[in-house]
């Protein structure tokens, strides 16, 4: 098969991408939190909705979008505002969880779990926090236009490269949440008690704080 990018190129993009990867991040906490408060199954919807958005931040780039909002101080700030704010918004739901959490009672435990969303509820929210915090994060858009080019040639289609080079991407991205969702499977039993839940809500919700002031301020 003829690849659109040199295998060199091809080898040395994922060597990068596998290091910006395990880079713990946003969408680290955020899978995590998902899967050690709701389960594997939040985990994996999670991942499905950040792999999604990789797809419209190629589209973006393709079509030169996220070069005029790169190069436009007053989108890039819309930007980082929503997507720090969306962040914000998360951190925030999720301390106000670790609260409520904390009042949760052997003795209501019925009643809490009658009240609890359906798995289909669970798995579109799930879906639409990975996919949403993924496409207002500026950085994802700074992949695509400061690195990308890098392994692209003038000898094929720049829409095609740019696509390849996601679907390697994405490959990638879906194998290391694999074994991190793999892991969450084998250890959350341990982690069911409602104090320890409260904890990790309070924990990665501060973890989410820090990273939106971080996104707010680069």
């Amino acid at each position: 098969m003829i690849l659109p990018i040199g295998s060199n190129e091809l080898y040395s993009f994922i060597i990068v991408m596998m290091l910006m990867i395990v880079t713990p991040g946003v969408n680290q906490v955020l899978v995590l939190q998902s899967g050690l408060n709701f389960g594997h199954k939040a985990a994996i919807y999670n991942v499905a909705g950040i792999a999604s958005s990789m797809f419209v931040h190629t589209s973006l780039s393709g079509l030169g979008i996220a070069l005029i909002i790169m190069n436009s101080p007053s989108l890039l700030s819309l930007f980082k505002v929503l997507g720090s704010g969306y962040l914000a918004y998360l951190a925030i739901a999720s301390i106000i969880g670790a609260y409520r959490l904390r009042n949760v009672t052997a003795d209501n435990l019925t009643a809490t779990a009658a009240n609890s969303e359906p798995a289909s509820e669970m798995g579109s929210k799930s879906f639409t926090k990975g996919f949403t915090t993924n496409v207002l994060n500026i950085q994802t858009s700074f992949i695509f236009l400061s690195i990308y080019p890098q392994y692209m040639n003038l000898d094929h289609s720049l829409f095609m490269q740019s696509l390849f080079l996601t679907l390697v991407f994405v490959s990638l991205l879906l194998a290391w949440y694999a074994i991190i969702i793999a892991l969450i499977f084998k250890v959350r039993h341990y982690l069911l008690d409602f104090k320890i839940q409260s904890r990790i809500k309070v924990f990665t919700g501060f973890l989410l704080l820090v990273m939106a002031i971080r996104m707010l301020l680069k």
